[in-house]
């Protein structure tokens, strides 16, 4: 890959934008006063023999990039890959000496800046450019601490420092933060598992990143976002915990393929507890033929599972009754989705769903439990109102008046809130958020699905037209 030309001025910002060509000469330096920077995080070159086989051939093309050190020598900016092979090739002659441009000693932050753009043109894995961003932000929040002028939202500017668009930023950020399971980690840091996977992983609860792991390795399937898209679908639709085996379903994937069509469940994700459990070709072994809730012993004695409760005041639900619950939660979810000034597919990508997954709620359909709180938060509102059974928007117990989200007014420590701001297009959104920071830190926010840093609002943009309320625990579990 052809090198490009290192822009100094550029490169580290106005501490160096008045620094003369005299100042960062090209000089000789022996290997033996050159050290490498424990700040390079990126990984080596494991086969170097092209390389030295190149600087045999032609010499070094391009001399290394070096400050000054407290040793009296100097510490590698750029080159590493290089020095290593200049170390081979010269292994016994330490005191022989190479071309090095020598810029002035600076501080840790600007100097892992610098490290980082040195890095650019890198093929970097999505894990890589993860780290990156995430050295990038903590370097540029302490050079702004410390008083340099660094105008704008740090976020946009390490998306732009490292030429990623803001939402593969944010992308990357939800899955450092919401991988849990080392196993996974381990296959997304070799590049292993694509983005879009990797993405929907971190959405899953912890538990569930343990089975699909589980069921990846069993079943001998990838990573692919396929797969993984439809482990989530019968994680969502099936019995977590098999009554017989306590594991996750291992008939999961039949009881999908039978009872998931038209996008919504059609059955009751578990075999023993399925009605035509009999005579379904798709039944498990673990069916039996037993009547559905029958315990299988005595109930002082018993291992099976206790019979329902008997109900005397228990509402029956018409066809006709179920028919209008669908009906008024799709008009209401239609209404506060318009009333956010998004079309469906923004607010898709918004609540991390997929459009045609979306529509079908609007057309009728009905979201799985696990997709309501998100659904009621995002929007504002109550589970209760989106289904009708209130008329109230607000969701319980909340306060009737927002609070400025200022100085004066910030939550406490690790206080869940709802946060809302104006979007361009007019209207309000809202976020769920659990406050981990004070007023002047960076991202003192982070999202309640899979513990990341929101992307909007952060540090500096705390101005009019942002306001908060509490919400509760319960609230928040249960709509």
């Amino acid at each position: 890959m052809a090198k490009r030309e290192v822009d100094i001025a550029a490169m580290l910002g106005g501490q160096l934008a008045k620094v003369s060509e005299s100042d960062t000469p090209v000089r000789m330096i022996p290997l033996v006063d050159i050290h490498s920077n424990p700040r390079n995080f990126y990984p080596r070159v494991e086969n170097l023999e092209d390389l030295e086989a190149s600087i045999q051939a032609n010499g070094l093309l391009e001399p290394l990039t070096v400050v000054p050190d407290e040793s009296g020598g100097y510490r590698l900016i750029s080159g590493h890959n290089r020095f290593a092979a200049l170390r081979r090739i010269h292994s016994e002659k330490y005191r022989d000496e190479v071309p090095c441009l020598v810029l002035p000693t600076m501080d840790e932050h600007v100097e892992l800046s610098a490290i980082i753009e040195a890095n650019r043109q890198r093929v970097k894995t999505s894990a890589l450019l993860a780290e990156e961003a995430d050295k990038l932000t903590k370097a540029y929040m302490a050079r702004k601490r410390a008083g340099e002028n660094l105008p704008g939202r740090i976020r946009d500017r390490v998306a732009e420092a490292m030429q990623i668009s803001k939402t593969k930023l944010a992308n990357l950020s939800a899955i450092k933060n919401g991988i849990k399971v080392p196993g996974i980690m381990r296959k997304w840091e070799k590049d292993e598992i694509p983005e879009a996977a990797a993405l929907e992983i971190a959405r899953l609860p912890v538990e569930a990143q343990y089975r699909l792991l589980d069921w990846v390795i069993d079943g001998h399937h990838d990573y692919s976002i396929r797969n993984v898209k439809k482990f989530a679908l019968m994680w969502s639709g099936c019995k977590q915990a098999c009554p017989e085996t306590g594991k996750f379903c291992l008939h999961a994937e039949a009881i999908m393929d039978h009872d998931y069509h038209g996008g919504q469940w059609h059955g009751s994700g578990c075999c023993r507890q399925c009605l035509s459990r009999d005579t379904c070709p798709a039944a498990c072994q673990y069916a039996g033929g037993e009547e559905v809730g029958e315990a299988h012993e005595s109930e002082t004695g018993g291992m099976g599972i206790a019979p329902p409760p008997t109900l005397e005041t228990r509402e029956e639900w018409t066809a006709e009754d179920w028919t209008q619950l669908c009906k008024t939660f799709s008009d209401r979810l239609r209404s506060c989705r318009e009333q956010l000034g998004l079309d469906r597919a923004d607010f898709a990508e918004k609540i991390g769903e997929y459009k045609a997954t979306y529509s079908t709620w609007e057309n009728g359909g009905l979201p799985g439990s696990g997709r309501l709180p998100k659904l009621a938060k995002t929007l504002g509102v109550s589970i209760d109102y989106l289904f009708g059974l209130t008329d109230a928007p607000a969701p319980r117990n909340a306060p009737t008046v927002w609070q400025p989200l200022d100085q004066q007014h910030w939550p406490t420590e690790r206080q869940l809130v709802v946060i809302a701001y104006d979007n361009p297009l007019g209207g309000t959104c809202y976020e769920a958020a659990r406050c981990v920071g004070g007023y002047h830190d960076l991202y003192p926010f982070e999202d309640t699905d899979v513990g990341c840093e929101l992307d909007a609002p952060s540090h500096g943009d705390y101005d009019v037209g942002y306001w908060w309320m509490p919400l509760s625990e319960m609230e928040a579990g249960h709509g």
